[in-house]
């Protein structure tokens, strides 16, 4: 299963993360992933405290809100 394939399910489908990782046990790691980008950066970085992963999750944040057509502000607002 590809991360868009997950992504939409979860957001477009408003599947929530345990029932994806009931139905998809083996895509556990994209399914949490996925469930990462829900959170505004400031929030993934105090998570993330590897910079690659962390560079990883962003770079495909960006893509995947982009191929949504969710605007690049929605889907890398941060809290303040």
């Amino acid at each position: 299963m590809t991360y868009q394939r997950i992504f939409e399910l979860k957001f477009k489908g408003e599947i929530p993360t345990h029932e994806l990782e009931k139905r998809f046990p083996k895509e556990r790691k994209k399914i949490s992933r996925i469930a990462l980008l829900e959170l505004p950066l400031s929030e993934l970085r105090k998570l993330v405290k590897q910079e690659k992963e962390f560079q990883r999750l962003v770079s495909l944040k960006k893509w995947l809100f982009a191929r949504a057509g969710i605007s690049k502000k929605k889907a890398l607002q941060e809290k303040t």
